[in-house]
């Protein structure tokens, strides 16, 4: 992961050195003066044996939207919250920082209702669930401008004419009261944005822990109560208690491999999103006793597979899987299904059901030459016609179809038999997997011939522990577990279908549950001694509260900084008359193998043309490449 380089010391203005980054001992004991590094973890044992080491009102698990969310909304209802996540400051946010930032806001009750019930089906999430969701859908954005959101940044994808973007399931009923929305413009990731400042804005409230990850649940044995977090901090364990409660919102299990072959199905998946939504919290919350629900939902996109060379953050995009001479097999070389099937989020419609497919173990795109440079490439940041990625190795390339059956270990005499087959169907325009005319086209008679493997994608899973309409986890008992809180996708409402922005809607509605109720003062609050109050400044210090030093900066040369997808990119740079001639990277955190790809490609390109001015942003990492540019030009409009 991405750090601060060696110059940060001397090139930022940091304030008290010290504080910034983990916790350390010194703030440790600001926070539990009398017991630092004493920790001692334990599902459950009487929280008066248990040596605390810090007390907050309540622990937020978790910093994406969900965590966000909740954690900003126990503060304001005045509780002093400790917001903890794994990652490193910068790829903290979980799939928020990746998704397209749309949220679903409901336009009429009854009929919104009506239309989740709908998309639930048969599936199990109580209507009073639904109803709870729906309800707090009909005033998100309204709670948005109540966090301190400009109303006017709020767009109605309706508004703008994007109907590809708003009702993915126009023919269930309710239909027409669903509406999305996004935060100044489409896929710009302006709503994580302002949760995450929203949080440091609120560092009087809010303490951020990173690089924290949770260990354990502390649950009092005499009272079934959750009392507290086991979480891990620069190599030691301690116990925070939570005098009110603890919200849960670490997302799904998407890169748990383990968790994918147990719920999913299959015996390999790879995620489009974070690297860190591995299901730390399921046996977390099993071992408190918690049900778990909505094991097997999860998300797709694009044509809901992906190949290994370019996991795990992109899609293939489908026109190029789904027309033209193209097909699909699988390990026995024969076609499964129509390669141009309607896809929402992953769902296809088989049998008359909208469903994730079942897959074979292999799957393999077989092409001509004419699909490979002619057809958009199958990725964004592939080249134009596939050329370096058949140079590379990506694309498997063949002179034969016996060639190319060697190369992938299929039986030749199948797969050429398969291709004659839907060859004919080609020509006659009837498939008897369904395919339609219009996106069949023959495969050339003659090679090269092409091959690309992939396996099932995930965008996001909506398993986890079973949810109230309060936001409380449900026991195995079917009762709340007192104290303990859940939102976002770990332990999504989404059983079944999914309305594209209902994920980020979710994390907001009910974060807002979560963080209110977790917050609201109890009979029962924990207490673990008023030696552990909290005592500001025990946080990590945020790189949004920093800029880059522009002292003791030679003739020509300016800082800069602007927002990539991660956070602020800073640059120094070195400018002789009218030319740049050099530009250093403070700090970053932007996407490995994604986002990272800018710093080694546009520097040398800004440099090479002497200004920012027609120099083009990288494919597949837009957002990562105009934060480059933008710091680049923010340095130079100081000079």
């Amino acid at each position: 992961m991405d750090t601060f380089n060696a110059s940060r010391r001397t090139f930022l203005k940091l304030g008290a050195v010290a504080g910034m980054g983990a916790l350390g001992a010194t703030a440790l004991s600001a926070c539990a003066p009398q017991k630092q590094g004493s920790a001692q973890s334990g599902a459950t044992a009487s929280a008066s044996d248990v040596k605390w080491d810090g007390q907050f009102d309540v622990v937020v698990v978790g910093f994406g939207a969900a965590g966000a969310a909740s954690a900003i909304s126990a503060a304001e209802a005045g509780a002093k919250v400790l917001l903890v996540d794994k990652a490193p400051e910068g790829h903290e946010g979980g799939n928020s920082r990746f998704c397209a930032q749309l949220f679903v806001s409901i336009t009429d009750k009854d009929k919104g209702i009506a239309h989740y019930q709908a998309q639930r089906g048969g599936f199990y999430t109580p209507d009073d669930v639904v109803e709870t969701y729906v309800e707090g859908m009909m005033s998100t954005k309204e709670l948005l401008v109540s966090w301190g959101l400009e109303k006017d940044r709020l767009v109605d994808v309706t508004d703008k004419g994007m109907a590809n973007l708003t009702v993915e399931y126009p023919e269930l009923p309710g239909a027409d009261a669903v509406r999305t929305n996004f935060i100044d413009g489409y896929g710009k990731r302006e709503l994580w944005r302002f949760l995450k400042q929203s949080v440091v804005d609120r560092k009087d409230k809010i303490d951020c822990w990173y690089e924290s990850p949770a260990k354990a649940l502390i649950q009092d044995a005499d009272s079934g109560a959750i009392v507290g977090v086991t979480i891990e901090r620069e190599g030691k364990k301690v116990n925070i208690a939570a005098r009110n409660g603890v919200v849960m919102a670490l997302g799904g299990f998407e890169n748990s491999p383990f968790y994918q072959k147990t719920f999913l199905g299959h015996p390999k998946m790879f995620a489009h999103g974070t690297l860190f939504n591995e299901g730390d919290g399921l046996a977390m919350c099993q071992t408190v006793g918690a049900k778990l629900w909505h094991m097997a939902s999860y998300e797709s996109m694009g044509v809901g597979m992906t190949c290994e060379a370019d996991r795990p953050r992109i899609g293939g995009a489908v026109p190029f899987f789904a027309r033209g001479s193209i097909i699909l097999v699988g390990g026995d070389a024969r076609r499964y299904t129509a390669e141009d099937l309607e896809q929402r989020h992953g769902h296809r419609e088989i049998g008359g059901t909208w469903m994730i497919p079942n897959r074979p173990e292999r799957n393999i795109f077989i092409f001509d030459a004419n699909q490979a440079t002619t057809a958009t490439p199958p990725y964004g940041n592939w080249s134009a016609g596939c050329v370096k990625e058949i140079a590379s190795g990506k694309i498997t390339e063949a002179a034969s179809i016996a060639e190319l059956a060697q190369k992938f270990s299929l039986d030749p005499a199948t797969l050429q038999a398969t291709i004659d087959l839907y060859n004919t169907s080609a020509a006659s325009g009837v498939d008897a997997f369904g395919r339609q005319a219009k996106s069949m086209t023959a495969l050339a008679a003659t090679g090269p011939y092409y091959g690309i493997e992939m396996w099932p994608s995930i965008l996001n899973t909506q398993g986890g522990p079973e949810r109230t309409a309060k936001a409380e986890i449900v026991g195995a008992n079917d009762k709340p577990i007192a104290h303990l809180y859940s939102a976002g996708e770990f332990g999504g409402v989404c059983a079944n279908l999914y309305q594209g922005g209902s994920n980020m809607a979710e994390c907001l509605v009910f974060g807002n549950i979560a963080g209110t109720n977790a917050a609201a003062t109890k009979e029962d609050a924990f207490n673990a001694g008023e030696g552990l109050a909290y005592k500001p400044g025990c946080g990590d210090q945020s790189v949004l509260d920093q800029a880059p030093d522009e002292t003791g900066l030679k003739s020509g040369q300016a800082a800069g900084m602007a927002l990539g997808l991660g956070g602020p990119i800073w640059v120094k740079t070195t400018t002789e008359g009218a030319k740049i001639t050099n530009i250093e990277i403070l700090h970053q955190t932007e996407t490995e193998g994604v986002g990272t790809v800018v710093f080694d490609l546009l520097p040398q390109a800004v440099i090479a043309a002497g200004t920012t001015e027609g120099v083009d942003i990288v494919t597949g990492a837009t957002i990562s490449s105009n934060g480059f540019l933008n710091a680049v030009k923010d340095a130079q409009s100081k000079l």
